[in-house]
């Protein structure tokens, strides 16, 4: 067994200059109230006030956050309705500010450049100059966003027909809203059971003593193993739930998508029969692809850690080796995100074709390849929309927090700042819409990937927006696969005919 012994704040308060002498300086007391008294103005004063309103407005700030997510059903409704007018308003609206931006530079270049002060001053010499820079940058990025518009016209009307299937799946599956609840409860136990973990394996170090009474807990290699392997089965677990949350969304969307009954033909309940699935038939496949993930999160926190660990006070390292660990934790940041993706598409294929997760990842890439400039709009158009959602939700639940705490008697009276409940709502709206639309990037993901198995198998299951393009693929395909009689077939080569995910 062991002890968790916790500092008594009264006598830390009242020894803070023993606390300080012993600490160095690391935990000075009085530098801390220096600080508060800084940021607060009057100190614990004005503190107690900001607590005391959070206090008295709670009922509010859990009815608005409880509102923001009935504005996430509402948001989805929306996107479903209007994701059309909506695309084109946000491609006409960027191409007009582009168009106004590059004017406007281009008029006070040119202005500037006239002027007399022009090579005369050389402040106002290097802003004209500057100002010319920025008219050429925001006139190449007219002319690629043009370049864009005309080259990719299609695949757009591609990316809002994935938006609005994907919107569809989710009106037909309501439960699919409450698939990340279940994850996010159990990694919550797991974040706990992992704190008290560390406090049980830290309490197990062995307890020294100093000549002023205090003490030091001091761990050998053996314990600092068991944090280590402690701390690497927490972020396993995480990512283990989250991923599985992932596959059921994935195993539901993929089953309406090639259901030729889109209303009845589901079953009762999709969203459990997928959770069956996942649990029971690919829970290997899922654990290691999260396996994967938390190894390289694994790396990349333990390099963090012994950057912080070698260099406590930052003064050490010069810019060259910052440099060097910036750019580290870079690479290992975007081959956590590839990993990522690449997982997320790889449970798709194993919800579909009941396949290995290698063999799954290797199908996804073959597949999400062949339609590289689709995957390149379903994304940027997706996330654009996406990012808007959680926007949209986070604002409009602040606004009303904002509104109900300056409206109301019972609350204008009882409170004296709405800051404090109204950046609460906000970010926990956010984060309410974030989980939402997570959910909705997942759907938008699985409907991708099976309107590209559809379109290479030519099996017939697009509804909607997608299914002209489908047609279209088939009609491409079939003047590709004839073959011209007066040309003899080339015994040395294999003519493939048909594009293929393998």
């Amino acid at each position: 067994g062991g002890a968790v012994c916790f500092p008594d704040p009264d006598w830390v308060t009242a020894n803070k200059d023993k606390v300080a002498a012993v600490f160095k300086g690391a935990y000075n007391i009085s530098f801390v109230q220096e600080a508060t008294a800084q940021i607060f103005g009057d100190g614990g004063d004005t503190t107690m006030r900001v607590m005391s309103d959070a206090l008295r407005s709670y009922p509010v700030v859990l009815g608005c956050i409880a509102f923001s997510v009935i504005l996430g059903f509402v948001w989805a409704f929306l996107l479903r309705l209007f994701i059309k007018p909506m695309v084109f308003l946000t491609i006409v609206g960027v191409l007009i500010g582009l168009v106004i931006g590059t004017y406007s530079l281009y008029a006070k270049a040119f202005e500037m450049r006239e002027s007399p002060l022009y090579d005369a001053d050389g402040t106002f010499t290097n802003y004209a100059d500057a100002t010319m820079g920025f008219f050429a940058f925001s006139a190449a990025c007219l002319a690629l966003y043009v370049l864009t518009l005309c080259c990719l016209w299609n695949r757009i009307f591609l990316a809002v027909g994935v938006i609005i299937e994907a919107a569809k799946a989710m009106q037909r599956m309501p439960l699919m809203l409450t698939v990340p609840i279940v994850p996010a409860l159990l990694t919550f136990g797991v974040f706990c059971y992992w704190m008290f973990g560390n406090f049980w394996i830290a309490s197990v170090g062995e307890l020294k003593l100093d000549g002023n009474g205090f003490a030091q807990i001091e761990y050998d290699n053996t314990l600092k193993g068991m944090l280590a392997y402690h701390f690497f089965g927490f972020i396993w677990t995480s990512v283990l739930l989250n991923h599985i949350a992932w596959a059921i969304i994935a195993g539901a969307v993929s089953q309406w998508y090639f259901a030729r009954d889109k209303d009845g033909g589901l079953g009762p309940s999709p969203i459990l029969a997928s959770a069956k699935r996942v649990l029971f038939y690919h829970l290997g496949s899922v654990c290691f692809g999260s396996l994967i993930v938390a190894i390289i999160k694994y790396i990349r926190y333990m390099m963090n850690f012994l950057k912080r660990y070698a260099d406590p006070e930052n003064k050490c390292y010069g810019k060259l080796v910052k440099v060097i660990w910036c750019c580290i934790d870079c690479c290992l940041r975007c081959f956590e995100k590839i990993m990522e993706f690449i997982s997320r598409n790889s449970y798709i294929l194993i919800m579909i074709e009941s396949e290995s997760f290698c063999t799954s990842a290797r199908h996804a890439f073959g597949y999400l390849v062949s339609n590289l400039a689709g995957l390149a709009m379903v994304q940027s158009i997706g996330d654009l929309f996406l990012f808007l959602g959680k926007v949209f939700v986070a604002t409009m639940s602040a606004g009303l927090c904002a509104l109900i705490l300056t409206s109301a008697p019972q609350f204008n009276f009882a409170t004296t700042s709405i800051v404090l409940p109204c950046v609460t709502v906000l970010i926990a709206a956010y984060l309410i819409g974030s989980m939402f639309m997570g959910i909705f990037e997942m759907a938008i993901d699985t409907i991708f990937m099976c309107y590209s198995i559809d379109e290479d198998k030519q099996l017939g299951y697009a509804d909607g927006a997608l299914k002209d393009f489908v047609k279209a693929s088939a009609e491409n395909q079939r003047k590709n696969d004839k073959v011209s009689p007066a040309e003899p077939a080339n015994p040395g080569v294999v003519q493939v005919t048909a594009r293929s995910a393998e």
